[in-house]
């Protein structure tokens, strides 16, 4: 089998949640068989961290479980990248130049040890980092090879720290800014009857901005309706810890705000853009049930077992109120007790054993969660 993951975006959130998506397939000794790794904001955290904690090596299954898992655990119960992040946009001004997201960038590296660039990734798996590009409304990849969307045209083995590019994944509006990449500090191609060609990219300087504002599910690089799967895989698995659109007092009164009204279409744009492509995604694992599964945050083991007709194993699960804190826990980059952390990645491994076991039951049982050890 070989595997292809699609991570949501969601802040911290959505980390955690992907770290116990990981942990669940690692049991099965299954990072080894991941080929492509689409990743959007909290995804784009998540996935950096398990890169820079083994080396920019995608580790095996035994060493995420017993060493990168803890480290994780360690980095985001011990460290806030928000207010820090905060504090030193307004004491450095000057940095702004290249953006907000610039700021959270040079966090990342010091806080989270986010070493190297793109070009030091390897090929396998390839990871695909998801960003927006203001310019040209389209969906921007970073990877080891390239960066750009069809209209920029391409860098070729960008040199640019990874830091940026995870930081322009996540630059999330209203919360972060974007990532401003001057384009004559790079070269700049196209692809013209398969052959490349250099080129002259339309505008001086890219707004990046959060991968989630096109596709928050960062599916675009794996499937396309109508279009089919990529090859180069033959299992999909689509880990989405993204936040439901909030219809609340509280919330509505502070959308009526003049400066949170943009935010709040931006959000419901955002919202049905996800919905589409989820419903999507839903009715093409209908259709070719082998494919892959879509693991939704907010869902009970139960739940997930009754929606594929299926009796629910005997087994210790988080009750409905603890998975409803789970998802409704806030779209944030700040640092976690220990506890947040042991909820959202409990419930990021009972989802995903809950939904293979469900709907792939003759490649996956349930499972007991290990803990992690140093």
């Amino acid at each position: 089998m070989r595997i292809a993951l699609a991570l949501s975006g969601g802040g911290i959130r959505a980390a955690v949640f992907h770290c116990g998506v990981f942990q669940r397939l690692a049991v099965d000794g299954l990072l080894e068989k991941t080929t492509f790794i689409s990743t959007v904001s909290g995804g784009s955290l998540v996935t950096g961290l398990v890169f820079s904690e083994n080396g920019l090596v995608w580790p095996t299954s035994d060493v995420y479980l017993n060493s990168i898992l803890p480290r994780i655990e360690s980095r985001l119960t011990s460290s806030t990248i928000q207010s820090s992040y905060a504090w030193r946009s307004l004491i450095f001004p000057w940095r702004l130049i290249r953006g907000r997201a610039h700021i959270l960038a040079g966090q990342l590296k010091s806080q989270w040890g986010m070493k190297g660039s793109l070009n030091q990734l390897p090929d396998h798996p390839h990871w695909f980092i998801n960003a927006t590009c203001f310019e040209t409304g389209k969906n921007w990849r970073f990877c080891y090879s390239r960066m750009g969307d069809y209209k920029t045209h391409y860098v070729l083995n960008p040199d640019l720290p990874l830091a940026d590019a995870i930081a322009a994944s996540a630059a999330v509006p209203g919360l972060i800014g974007p990532l401003v990449l001057h384009s004559d500090e790079f070269d700049w191609h196209r692809y013209v009857d398969g052959k490349i060609k250099p080129v002259q990219t339309a505008a001086k300087r890219y707004e990046l901005w959060d991968g989630g504002v096109y596709d928050n599910l960062g599916v675009e690089a794996l499937y396309k309706p109508n279009g089919g799967f990529r090859e180069g895989f033959d299992f999909l698995i689509v880990s989405d810890a993204s936040a439901p659109l909030a219809f609340d007092p509280k919330t509505i009164k502070r959308s009526l705000n003049p400066v949170h009204r943009p935010l709040r279409l931006v959000n419901v744009a955002t919202d049905q853009i996800r919905g589409l492509r989820a419903r999507s995604l839903i009715a093409e694992f209908s259709q070719s049930p082998d494919a892959g599964v879509y693991l939704r945050i907010g869902n009970t083991t139960e739940y997930i077992f009754a929606a594929a007709n299926r009796a629910v194993p005997p087994g210790d699960y988080l009750a409905e109120p603890q998975v409803s804190s789970a998802a409704a826990f806030p779209t944030s980059l700040r640092r976690l007790d220990p506890t947040e952390f042991e909820l959202l990645c409990r419930h990021g491994f009972e989802v995903a054993d809950a939904t293979l076991a469900s709907r792939q039951a003759s490649r996956f049982s349930v499972q007991p969660r290990p803990r992690a050890t140093n």
